[in-house]
């Protein structure tokens, strides 16, 4: 109950997430097609997490733009157990092989890691990661995961390369 009250009040705020608010047990299917549970493909790394969909023509590839700038400033990421995670909203159409196209599109390297979720469980995804809409499909703001899964920082709507880069730094 906690923990989901954590969830709860956390998609509501932009800044430091206290207390942090564990990510949902769910599990995606990554650009390579390898299924894990989002705590799994989290843990360990220092993840800066951006909802999108590859379909998207407007909010997303903006919001790609700006992770192509933090991987340019931290070209060190995979050393640094750093990584970007550009989760889509559209499991219906969003493949793996649509997924791969996308980080394609965007020159991701090797810490840029793109996933969708079930069907299913859709609904908990945006509701954990999903405030600050500038469409009504999803969030365009980052949420920042620390190294034990938890989220622990909401930048504002289409932030800034360097906020998410010191928010990264941080943790």
């Amino acid at each position: 109950m906690v923990g989901e009250l954590a969830a709860e009040t956390a998609v509501e705020r932009q800044g430091e997430i206290s207390p942090p608010a564990a990510v949902p047990e769910v599990r995606v299917v990554c650009h390579d097609g390898a299924a894990r549970t989002l705590p799994e493909l989290l843990h360990g790394h220092a993840t800066a997490v951006q909802l999108m969909f590859t379909s998207c023509i407007s909010t997303c590839p903006m919001a790609a733009a700006i992770f192509q700038r933090v991987q340019s400033r931290i070209p060190d990421m995979a050393q640094r157990n750093m990584q970007l995670l550009s989760l889509s909203v559209e499991p219906k159409v969003d493949t793996p092989k649509a997924l791969a196209a996308w980080l394609r599109r965007f020159h991701a390297g090797p810490s840029w890691i793109a996933a969708v979720s079930d069907i299913s469980d859709g609904r908990v995804i945006r509701s954990f990661f999903g405030d600050g809409k500038i469409s009504g499909d999803h969030s365009s703001q980052v949420s920042i995961i620390d190294r034990q899964g938890r989220m622990v920082w909401r930048t504002f709507a289409l932030p800034q390369a360097e906020e998410i880069i010191a928010a990264l730094q941080k943790i």
